[in-house]
């Protein structure tokens, strides 16, 4: 039996408000079976997973392809207040990010699209820093024509490589946390409180019968004012 007019109409009338109660698109991951960009140096391409970890944005295109280690060197823990990462010494590569659209890091402040290397990053105790971020974690980019070495970097390099990315006084970085929830990486999840979209992923240790390491790399979003 056809519906009645009536009944079409109240039908039509309810599409609009069904298709607004829809929730949004979440961020997404999937493997990239392409190997790291040719422009990585061999030093550091060696050091990297063959295969990727492509995050798709919330509209279902690339946003951020990344190329991590296969094994991170540790350390043994040095006592150090606000610092969630203390096996990592600064400097260290923990692999390649490209992003496919411009960027902004964690202070806001914009950069290219492009391929960068990430090392780890220790936020100095300083008055220029205070109140920034809950932890002195951090992912620094630099360029890949800059950085080509594997071995750790102390932190005035580090920075002098950083501050290439933007052209700014200040390095580009990606906060670092530990990432949250029971599901295994590689993931990608949005924290409800700070709407920080968090690439989470483990690494193992280079060290036989280390731990593995666990990063959670907030890709997009920034400090609060």
């Amino acid at each position: 039996m056809n519906a009645s007019p009536l009944c079409v109409a109240l039908l039509a009338g309810l599409l609009p408000e069904a298709a607004a109660a829809q929730p949004p698109k979440a961020y997404a991951t999937e493997v990239l079976s392409d190997p790291a960009p040719k422009e990585v140096s061999e030093a550091i391409r060696s050091a990297l997973e063959p295969k990727g970890i492509r995050v798709l944005g919330a509209d279902g295109k690339p946003y951020v392809d990344a190329w991590l280690r296969k094994s991170l060197p540790s350390r043994k823990p040095k006592e150090d207040l606000g610092i969630k990462f203390p096996v990592l010494e600064e400097g260290t590569v923990v692999g390649v990010v490209r992003f496919n659209t411009k960027g902004s890091d964690f202070k806001g402040n914009e950069f290219p699209a492009g391929v960068y290397t990430m090392r780890y990053g220790v936020q100095p105790r300083d008055g220029d820093h205070l109140g920034v971020s809950e932890t002195r974690d951090f992912i620094l980019l630099s360029p890949l024509k800059a950085d080509t070495k594997l071995e750790p970097v102390p932190h005035k390099e580090l920075v002098n490589l950083s501050v290439q990315v933007s052209g700014i006084k200040h390095p580009t970085v990606l906060y670092l946390v530990k990432a949250e929830g029971k599901e295994k990486p590689p993931r990608v999840y949005q924290d409800e409180n700070t709407e920080n979209v968090i690439l989470d992923v483990e690494l193992p240790a280079e060290e036989k019968g280390g731990a593995a390491i666990r990063l959670g790399i907030v890709v997009r979003g920034q400090a609060a004012e």
